[in-house]
């Protein structure tokens, strides 16, 4: 059979059919769709699950919210009572302000090969064979770019009200 990715140049006589090899690669294609679909699903979820949690994280220590604050009660969201405050207004600089700090920190980090377990310090270049170092660094990066991805977010979320 000739397709977009065949590498082959012979074409299909007339009244060849081709037939899968067997059963196995029809139940192949509906696991691998499967798969894809949960893990979408869960990583979506993830993403999400970490994005909230990050905001409301913040926004209860920037506007010194009270400990019993959550989603349910709508005490988590700060500043909702007065949107055009110069706490939120500040407090939305100083979130892009970290937020681009970090931002530019895991950037520079994965530069310099430190999410890829390459160290490219002094001038040299040495691969680290640990693996949790090398596990650890990149989910310690992961980290610092989501981390800067919701506070450059927020910050230019809440700075919107006061265009």
């Amino acid at each position: 059979e000739i397709g977009v990715f065949s590498s082959s140049t012979t074409s299909v006589s007339e009244g060849d059919t081709e037939k899968p090899s067997e059963n196995g690669s029809t139940m192949k294609s509906i696991c691998n769709e499967l798969n894809q679909w949960i893990y979408s699903v869960a990583v979506g979820t993830l993403v999400v699950t970490f994005w909230r949690g990050a905001w409301s994280l913040i926004d209860i220590y920037s506007c010194q919210s009270t400990g019993s604050a959550t989603l349910l009660n709508g005490e988590v969201f700060c500043f909702s009572f007065d949107v055009q405050s110069a706490l939120r207004r500040n407090s939305a600089l100083a979130s892009l302000g970290i937020g681009y700090l970090l931002t530019i920190s895991g950037k520079y980090l994965y530069s310099r090969g430190w999410f890829n377990g390459i160290d490219k310090s002094e001038g040299r270049t040495t691969t680290i064979t640990k693996t949790s170092i090398t596990g650890f660094r990149r989910v310690t990066n992961l980290q610092i770019m989501a981390l800067g991805g919701v506070f450059i977010w927020r910050g230019l979320w809440y700075l919107s009200d006061f265009l």
